[in-house]
This record gives structure tokens, sequence and C-alpha cells, in this order.
């Protein structure tokens, strides 16, 4: 089988799990006040260029729900788009954690423009929730990259209306290595309050990270984890999977890996006369088919999930990872070819 459902389907990455395996063999202190979640916090400080709050979470669901519980408010309406992660797959866990609902709005090929916005200022009027939030999906879910001048204009007309900006950035580190941006630059400096950081799709076994950029948004957030059940013990287990996915850069050179990996498909396709439906970005290639030749794509062993898309069309969605190899492209295309 080749296996291009997701990202998180493949194996963790070797030296990530290296690296695991010696963290095993010692104790640390429970609950986030370890050793291991105390440097990368400082790595990531690092990384980021400024001071920031970093806790480790075991799902991205979990993360972008309770980091948008944190920042939200009473009342809250959470701008996003009607594709986004948050709005379609993650079973309303926002609006479970959060006082607040989500409030989806169109876009073109699952990035937000500032014409895409509704008004964001609060009228006053108590029959209505107010907007709080703009929560914004780095990668987007149609695999293209927001650019740091995109982020900027977006934040920057949500910050003038008093919302605040999360970032749902399971696929960061794939726009990163797209982008040629740095993680500061993609973030804070663009106007982002908020980032969950997803490790999982670049190798962890299963771990994300929640990134406060203020202190203040940050207060009592631990406490946010224990109540809803996501501060366990071995809190050091995740912190120490993302310090092995931050060393040497791997996190960028795994996803660059991933990007490149998805650029030669979407080239192959092209070079066939079968344009894939959106620039070909990050990690992810949609190709228009119908259900039938999907299923006989799996019959043949390559394994994708058929998604209907925003404007009607069905696609099959391939996804490529750390894992994926040259060959296993050329297979692919040579199979889509044939259809």
């Amino acid at each position: 089988m080749n296996d291009f459902r997701s990202d998180n389907t493949c194996p963790a990455a070797p030296t990530v799990l290296e690296k695991l395996q010696k963290v095993l063999a010692s104790g640390q202190t429970a609950y986030a006040e370890d050793e291991i979640t105390a440097k990368v916090q400082d790595k990531l400080r690092a990384i980021f260029e400024c001071d920031l709050e970093f806790f480790p979470i075991f799902t991205g669901t979990a993360a972008n729900a309770l980091a948008i519980s944190q920042i939200s408010g009473r009342f809250g309406e959470v701008i996003c788009h009607r594709n986004s992660h948050v709005f379609v797959d993650e079973c309303g866990a926002v609006e479970f954690y959060a006082s607040a609902r989500l409030r989806p709005v169109a876009g073109q090929q699952g990035k937000l423009a500032l014409e895409d916005l509704p008004e964001l200022l609060d009228d006053g009027d108590v029959h209505r929730g107010k907007p709080t939030v703009l929560s914004l999906s780095q990668s987007t879910e149609t695999g293209i990259a927001y650019r740091s001048e995109e982020i900027a204009l977006l934040a920057g007309r949500a910050k003038d209306a008093g919302l605040r900006v999360h970032m749902d950035g399971t696929r960061f580190a794939n726009a990163l290595a797209f982008t040629g941006a740095s993680p500061a630059d993609l973030s804070w400096r663009s106007g982002v309050d908020v980032l969950c950081l997803g490790a999982t799709k670049g190798g962890a076994i299963g771990a994300e990270a929640v990134i406060f950029f203020s202190a203040a948004d940050a207060l009592e957030f631990r406490r946010t984890m224990k109540r809803a059940g996501h501060l366990g013990a071995r809190m050091w287990f995740l912190s120490a999977q993302i310090d092995a996915w931050l060393a040497d850069d791997f996190w960028l050179q795994s996803a660059g890996h991933a990007n490149a990996m998805a650029a030669l498909l979407g080239k192959a396709l092209r070079d066939s006369g079968m344009e894939p439906l959106y620039p070909v970005e990050a990690n992810m290639v949609f190709v228009e088919m119908t259900r039938d030749q999907s299923d006989a794509l799996r019959n043949r062993g390559f394994l994708h999930y058929f998604i209907k898309q925003p404007d009607g069309r069905n696609a099959a969605r391939f996804v490529t990872s750390h894992n994926t190899g040259g060959s296993e492209i050329e297979a692919l295309a040579l199979a889509i070819r044939a259809m």
C-alpha cells in the first residue's frame, strides 16, 4: 500500500524515536513542570525571537479549542474560513470548550482575504454575539500558504476591531519551508496572538505546542488544560518529542522534503495535462476525479481521501510526508495518468 491519506498516517520519524528512547529511560517532574518542557520553551523563544509561553498538548483539536477558549472571551464569535479544520473537522470542540461560537465565512481556495471578512465591530446588540477572534489556518486546508503580508493585513483589520488572532499551525512548518519566511514573520510580527504549532504531522508520535506570544494571554492556561483533561502527568513525553522534532532544524527539513514530494507530484500531473485544483505550495495535492476513479485508484493500493470541494467538484487529496519517497510519487503519478 502507498498511503497518501494524511501526514499523520505515516510512521514517526526515526530521529524523534531515537531521541525519545533516551528520555524514556529516566523520569521527570510531572504536569509540565519538568526540565524538558522548560528547555523547549527556551528553544522556541530563540526560534521565534521573542519572549513566549509554551504548553505541550496531546492533540491538535485540543490545542486549537483550548487556545481559542483562552482568548475568545464571553459571547464571542470566532471568524474562520468555512473550510477550516476548526469548523469542519473538530466536532465543535471550540464551541464545547469556549463561551463562543464559530462563524464560518467564504474565501477563495481555502484562504481568507480582507474582502472576505464580515463586519467585525461589535454593534452592541445584545441579541447577537460579537466577533472576538480571527482564526487562520497555516497552511490552509487546500495546501496553500499565507504570506506574512497577507497575515498582517488580516490581523491588522482584526486588531483594529478589537479581535485577537489565532493560528492553526498544524502545517506551519510546511508554510515556513515554502515561503522561506522566518517563524517570527509568519506569526507574532504579523499580528498572531496564539499559535498552535503541529509536530505530529511533521514526524512526532503525537505532540502539539500551544504558543502564546504574550504572558498575559497565557495566565491560568495550565489550569484550563487541567480542567479539560489535557494536563497529563508525563507531559514531558510530549515536550521530548517536540524537542527532538526541533533539533538540528529537522522540523523544517522534514517539512521541506514533504513539500518537495508534493511539488514533484504536481509537476508530473501537469506534464501529463492534469492540472491540480489548487497551487501546490505545502504538502497537499488535489486532483479532480470521480468516485469510481478514486475507488479504482484505492484498489490499486494508493490510499487517499475523496473530498467534495466548496465549489462542488469532487477531488482526491494526496498528502506527502517526511516518509514519502520519489519512487512512490512516480508510481502514483503513473497510476493517475492511467485512469
